[in-house]
Parts: structure tokens; sequence; C-alpha cells
């Protein structure tokens, strides 16, 4: 009965985060090209993988986090649609003490534009920053960050510390 109980408290955590980045983003105006009333954070689910099977050559093998979703959890897993079109999706686990989240990955579909593109991780970061407030961490660290991908994390405010971890402290809101 304990480990429901946790299990189902996780859940909520997750649930929270997702909805508060849902409704930052709807509180969002239209911008450069976006209607963000548009933009929804769902859990990475059969309908996420099914649209995923359609990217082409993205860089990380989603399927694997089916399986670890149900190894951590407390972890976070985030599909983010603009309207029927998968996006973006994202990974974070926390460390044991909680103090610190780790995105294990973060990608934008690949290939083609869609209407969210470049703008994935920010939006992810609504997500994880609000999660990470919730389960009371301090820092959000990016797991083995792509060479490509470390500017766009400096762009969100993303350091590297003192024993080479691209990291970021928890404040509030990124956007």
């Amino acid at each position: 009965m304990p480990r429901e109980r946790s299990y189902l408290r996780y859940q909520l955590c997750r649930s929270e985060a997702r909805k508060a980045a849902s409704i930052t983003t709807k509180k969002m105006l239209f911008h450069e090209g976006a209607d963000f009333s548009k933009v929804r954070f769902e859990a990475i689910d059969a309908q996420a993988m099914s649209a995923f099977e359609l990217w082409d050559n993205p860089h990380f093998s989603w399927g694997d986090v089916v399986t670890w979703k149900t190894r951590e959890p407390l972890s976070l897993d985030v599909a983010i649609w603009f309207e029927q079109e998968l996006c973006g999706l994202c990974f974070v686990i926390p460390n044991n003490s909680r103090q610190r989240i780790r995105i294990v990955r973060l990608e934008g579909r690949p290939g083609e534009a869609h209407p969210l593109k470049n703008r994935i991780a920010a939006l992810a970061m609504l997500a994880i920053d609000e999660f990470a407030q919730i389960i009371g961490s301090r820092l959000i660290e990016v797991q083995e960050p792509m060479q490509g991908a470390i500017p766009k994390y400096r762009q969100l405010g993303f350091t590297f510390d003192l024993d080479g971890r691209l990291v970021l402290a928890v404040e509030g809101k990124v956007l």
C-alpha cells in the first residue's frame, strides 16, 4: 500500500508540472509565428510513441523511455504537442536526494520545420522547472549534453559548474 501511495503521489507531481507548463504556455501571446494556445504537454504514451515513429533521423531511441518510466517512479516524461503534431520529447530523473534533477533526454522533432521549431528546449523547461520546484530540487543538470545543444542551454541560463556539469539553479519560472 505505501508503494502505491508513493506512485500516485509522484503521478500527481508529474501531472501538476505538465498542467502548470500548459497554463503558462496558454498565457503566452502569439509570438514569432507560433500560437502557444495550441501547445499541449502530455505524458509520453502510446500516441506519442506512434507519432515519434514518423520522425526522420531522431537522435535518441525514445522506446527506451517507456521502460525507464516504470523503473523510475519519480521521473518526468513530457511529450510536447502543437495541436495533433508531436514536436518534442523530454525525460528527466532526480537523483536520490532529489536535490538535483537531470535532463536525460530532450529532443525536438528533427528534419522538416514544425510550429515549435527552436522552441522545444524553452518549452520543456517550463515543465522541468515546475517539476523541480514541486519535488524540492535545487539544480537542473543536463546529462551528457550534445555539443550542438550547449549554446541553446546557455541561452536558457545553464552554465558549467566547477565539476564540468551543465547546470541551472531552480529559482522559478524560466520564461
